[in-house]
Formats: C-alpha cells, sequence, structure tokens
C-alpha cells in the first residue's frame, strides 16, 4: 500500500514504527503490542494520518484524553478534535459537536452508549486494551457491538494476569476469528477440578493462529541503542513486631483458605475476601502504620532512606500502589522535597509537577502511584524504585516504562524492596512467571491453591 503522506511520515517515525503502521494500514483491524515507550500512538496517528478513516473514536484511560488530544494536534493538526468530558449534559453536546477524532475515557462508555452506538465510526481504538480482555464484562458488550469499519487495539501486556486475555482482544479486533470462547477455552487451556484455568496447551498451534492478527516488537529488539534495564532485589527482615502483626493476619487468612478448599468451592466472594486480606499483607510489609499500628516502625521504610543515600544525585522515580503509602512516604522523606503523583491529581497540575521533577538540577525525588503514572514520559529518571508491587505484570511494566523509553540516555537501574518471608516474595515470584508466560502468550490467575502454598512457609 502506498503513502499519500510518506514523506511528510518518514523523517519522523523509526523504521519499526513504520513497519507497525504499514501492518495496521494493510490489515485494517488488529492488536499493536509493542512493549511500553515504543510509541503506539504515534503509530496510530500515522495510520489515520493515512487514511483519513473519520470519524474515529479513540477509547483509553480518563488520565490519557488529553495526551491523545496534544499528540493529534502535533501529528495531524488539520482534524477537529472533541474530547469528550463533563456532566452528562456537556458531554452531549460534545458528542453532538462536528469532528473527525472524539475521545472519551472507558469509564464514560456506558453512559453516553446510547449516542455511540448509534453511529457508524470508520475507525475505533481503543488504548490500554487490557479493559477489552474480559469479555464477560458490560463494557467489554458494549464495545463489541459498537459498529466500526476498522478495529485498532494497543497494548504492551496483552497477557497481563490470566492466559484466556488474550481471547478478548483479538475477538474485539476481529470478531469471531478465534472461535466461541468456550471452544476457545477447551482447545488451549488446562483447567483445575473447580474449573478454573491455569494454563494452556497446543501453544505452537495457538501463536501460529494468533502471530498473522497481531504485532509485538520490544525494546531491545527495535532499539538496540537504548540503555539497558540494570535490575536488582533489596531484601530486608521485617522486626519482630512486624512479623508477629504480619503473622497473626496470615494465619488468619490461612484458616479461611483451608476452611475454603476443605468444602471443595471456589466461592469468588470468599476469594475476594481473601485477596483483600492479602493486600492487608502488603501494607504490613510497607508500612504497619498503614493498618493503623502507629508503635511499629517499618523496616521497609528505613531500607529505602539507605537506599536513597546510595542514590543521591539522580533522579528517582518511587512507586507504590497504596495512595495513603504515597503521601505517608512524601511526610517521611520531605528533607528530600519529594514530588507527589497520585490518580487524584488533575492533569493540569500533574504536568506542572512532571515539569518540576525535570526542571531540577542534580538529584530529584517522584513519588508515584501506578494509577497516576499513565501517559508520563519521565526519560531525565534514571532510578525506578518499586517500593511494593502490584499483582498485574502490565501495570509493572507500565511503571518502568516510565523512565525505560526513547530518548533515555542513561542505564536504568530498577530496584524492588523484598521483605523475606513476606508476600513480597510470593509477589515477585508470580511476576516472574507471569513474565516468562507471556512470551509464549501464556498467564495465570491466583486461585486458592496457589494463596495456601504462599502462605505455608514453616
Amino acid at each position: 500500500m502506498g503513502w499519500r503522506y510518506y514523506n511528510e511520515i518518514k523523517m519522523q517515525l523509526y523504521p519499526y514504527q513504520k513497519e507497525g503502521a504499514r501492518f495496521l494500514l494493510e490489515k485494517g483491524s488488529g492488536l499493536l503490542a509493542d512493549s511500553v515507550g515504543l510509541g503506539k500512538t504515534i503509530q496510530t496517528i500515522a495510520v489515520l494520518k493515512e487514511t483519513r478513516a473519520f470519524p474515529t473514536l479513540i477509547l483509553c484511560p480518563a488520565i490519557l484524553k488529553w495526551q491523545w488530544k496534544e499528540e493529534l494536534k502535533l501529528w495531524l493538526p488539520d482534524a477537529e478534535v472533541v474530547v469528550i468530558s463533563g456532566n452528562a449534559s456537556e458531554r452531549k453536546d460534545d458528542w453532538n459537536t462536528p469532528a473527525d477524532i472524539y475521545i472519551a475515557n472507558y469509564e464514560l462508555l456506558l453512559h453516553d452508549l446510547p449516542i455511540i452506538s448509534g453511529r457508524m465510526w470508520e475507525t475505533m481504538v481503543c488504548d490500554e486494551a487490557t479493559r477489552i480482555s474480559n469479555c464477560w464484562t458490560k463494557t467489554y458488550r458494549a464495545l463489541y457491538n459498537i459498529k466500526a469499519m476498522r478495529r485498532i487495539a494497543l497494548t504492551g501486556t496483552p497477557v497481563s494476569n490470566r492466559p484466556n486475555e488474550i481471547w478478548g482482544i483479538i475477538n474485539w479486533c476481529y470478531p469471531g476469528i478465534l472461535g466461541k470462547y468456550v471452544a476457545f477455552i477447551d482447545r488451549y487451556c488446562i483447567r483445575n477440578i473447580w474449573g478454573g484455568i491455569f494454563s494452556f496447551q497446543r501453544l505452537d498451534e495457538l501463536q501460529s493462529r494468533i502471530k498473522p492478527l497481531m504485532i509485538r516488537r520490544l525494546q531491545e529488539e527495535v532499539l538496540p541503542e537504548l540503555p539497558p534495564k540494570v535490575v536488582s532485589e533489596v531484601h530486608f527482615i521485617l522486626s519482630d513486631k512486624e512479623r508477629e502483626l504480619y503473622d497473626k493476619i496470615r494465619k488468619e487468612l490461612l484458616f479461611e483458605i483451608e476452611k475454603e478448599l476443605m468444602d471443595k468451592i471456589e466461592n469468588p466472594i470468599t476469594i475476594q475476601q481473601t485477596l483483600v486480606k492479602m493486600l492487608r499483607l502488603q501494607q504490613i510489609t510497607d508500612h504497619p502504620q498503614l493498618l493503623g499500628s502507629k508503635s511499629i516502625g517499618a523496616t521497609k521504610l528505613e531500607v529505602l532512606r539507605e537506599l536513597l543515600g546510595e542514590l543521591e544525585g539522580k533522579k528517582i522515580i518511587l512507586f507504590t500502589k497504596f495512595s495513603t503509602m504515597a503521601e505517608l512516604l512524601r511526610k517521611e522523606l520531605m528533607s528530600a522535597q519529594p514530588l507527589l503523583v497520585t490518580g487524584d491529581v488533575p492533569n493540569d497540575k500533574r504536568q506542572a509537577i512532571i515539569e518540576d521533577f525535570e526542571g531540577r538540577n542534580g538529584g530529584a525525588l517522584l513519588i508515584m502511584t501506578s494509577a497516576g503514572m499513565f501517559g508520563l514520559n519521565l526519560q531525565t529518571a534514571s532510578v525506578v524504585i518499586h517500593y511494593d508491587s502490584e499483582w498485574s505484570l502490565a501495570k509493572m511494566t507500565q511503571r518502568e516504562g516510565r523512565a525505560h523509553r526513547i530518548g533515555q540516555k542513561e542505564n536504568v537501574l530498577i530496584y524492588h524492596l523484598i521483605g523475606k518471608r513476606t508476600i513480597d516474595e510470593y509477589v515477585r515470584k508470580v511476576l516472574h512467571k507471569k513474565q516468562q508466560l507471556s512470551k509464549d502468550i501464556l498467564g495465570d490467575g491466583v486461585g486458592a491453591e496457589e494463596i495456601k502454598q504462599m502462605l505455608r512457609y514453616d
């Protein structure tokens, strides 16, 4: 396929980005699964620039809406772009405004569905497409039924938590191409005695079916000049008081799991309650104060202080999954003049904070939650510290991708703070497994038996 705008595009895209855009042009629809930091947004805009396939609907996390608009303004300045926002009346006015491209967040989809579904879209884009990996959600069904000539899904982690996620994304791009969901599961997945999915089978066959439907490149494959990531694990031992509190919660949780397994019932409600308690284990390991134990200090925090001393003079991104922990870290590390970004920080304030971080000479510390990280390019940072870890491989990849991306000039130092004989070790084990399996489009959920094994270390 020829490129009408090739002379404009060729000076701005890397060779692999032109290849990705070409793939989407030839296929019409498809999954762009490049790893984080390789420019999936730019490749998509290059396709829109070439096809002029309007009207286009772009769905993304709320925090990315304005970034998409800025990128479109830069790359496609002649296109009319509307960002859907505000209350119901304001959003209705936005939808009724004549435009080439409409940008909305997933959370508003179900509210505005009567307006969206009544239109024929030339192009539909789902950014952070892990949002459509679960085919049983209302959001998925709504997106599936919206009429669009071309469907483009964007995600660096097509399988982040469970092996069957790839079916949902591919089926949205190419309805019906992988057959019915149940038949897919029966052919390619192995179930446990309760019907849960824990592994794949016939992997070679599955790969051959999926390969023509997606394009995926890794950073090390297409950007050999990009400095590497250097990953380190910093292990520590809980204090006696921390251990006492930790084991109390652990034993309560183990009792529930034992009862569940004894009953031979995979109760979703019980499992959800169990996972909530597992978050409590992470909170104890982070800082007992998160559970109201103000008299018990946090060993992990002291380990962090030592590490920050060793990294003096560097720009550092410090991640935690808990907003309360982020605020506590800000207060405890006040001498470092830290900056704080969470999912609650408005977009304009986020940008001002990032500019402050990037503009500081020498060292700087930016504390972030995973909810606040989307859309941020932080190549000036050369250190990423995971104070705690997410269960999701996608979120962990996104964290590190803030710094390790195009434009980075230094080796990116990655640190994981891990309490020995705690849930920290188990989460790292799960993530390692997911990372290995994802290379083969595999994943693994966390079931009752696995949780039980994690809790048994004595």
